[in-house]
């Protein structure tokens, strides 16, 4: 079982413009992702944490959940 890649969503957006540094993602977007529950997510303390896997297949139209 590998590692879940967890980043917050700032860590998120860094991890996507370091693949696509055209990348048109925000962290808005990510945190609105998270907000109406269409992103899975794990609370930290204060910080929100998702799996940047996930989220890529979210952007890719696949189920996340």
């Amino acid at each position: 079982m590998a590692i879940p890649r967890m980043r917050t969503p700032h860590g998120a957006v860094e991890f996507l413009r370091e693949q696509d540094p055209d990348c048109a993602i925000t962290e808005h977007y990510i945190r609105r992702l998270i907000k109406t529950g269409q992103l899975p997510s794990v609370r930290a303390g204060v910080k929100y944490l998702v799996n940047v896997d996930l989220l890529i297949d979210y952007l890719k139209g696949e189920q996340t959940a």
